[in-house]
């Protein structure tokens, strides 16, 4: 039985007559590479396939006014992330002003799935309300390879029941994921700096070593010809 594994491209859904539906898909003929035997062995045979985007959908809630986000998101220094305390408006602060209850709206966001995906296998994701408690264990288990169909026999429900819970929850914790990458790579970003400095220091002292070494050399040689 022939195995082919991924990435690729939707181009194209047809709906043709007698209720079938064709799909093409785009793949790189180099990331193929000898699967593409495989591939051609597979033609007018029978398959199981299954298709995720790479790119997780959600919402954020924004002021209308400000187009600020409703919630932000700090990150403390182990990595974990909390809901920042609201800032208060600046008029509100110098007047003492009620606060306005805003005009709510939605914007749509996107981020690379293996970020969401990364953030959850990495135990970062927090439970998230109207989801099951283990649900980071859940999606963590379909990360690292277990089937739609165990993880929804196991919970009762029904393949497609477990697939949009999944969905929805990538998107639950994807502004979280948000922010604890863009925290990975400033730590990331700061650490270059401090690895070069590091090495030019380790330069700089053995460059001194080698001056101190021909010093020591040439006042040696001095002694011994002063002694002849």
């Amino acid at each position: 039985m022939s195995f082919v594994n991924f990435d690729g491209s939707v181009k194209k859904v047809n709906h043709k007559p007698k209720g079938v539906t064709e799909l093409v898909l785009e793949i790189s003929t180099k990331d193929l590479g000898n699967s593409i035997q495989n591939l051609a062995e597979m033609i007018d045979n029978d398959v199981r396939v299954e298709i995720e985007s790479d790119i997780v959908r959600y919402n954020v809630q924004i002021n209308a006014h400000t187009e600020r986000p409703i919630v932000n998101y700090q990150v403390d220094q182990s990595g974990v992330v909390h809901i920042a305390e609201p800032e208060p408006e600046q008029l509100e602060a110098e007047l003492g002003l009620p606060a306005e209850k805003p005009q709510i709206e939605e914007k749509p966001m996107e981020i690379k799935r293996e970020v969401v995906d990364q953030f959850i296998v990495e135990g970062m994701a927090p439970e998230q309300e109207g989801f099951p408690e283990n649900m980071a264990h859940i999606v963590k288990r379909r990360i690292e390879g277990e089937s739609y169909r165990k993880l929804a026999s196991e919970l009762e429900m029904s393949s497609g029941a477990i697939v949009d819970l999944i969905n929805d929850y990538r998107a639950a914790v994807a502004p979280l994921a948000e922010k604890w990458w863009d925290w990975k790579e400033d730590q990331a970003n700061e650490a270059v700096p401090m690895q070069k400095d590091e090495e030019a220091a380790d330069v700089d002292l053995d460059s001194s070593q080698s001056v101190k070494d021909d010093y020591d050399g040439n006042d040696q040689k001095e002694e011994e010809d002063g002694a002849a």
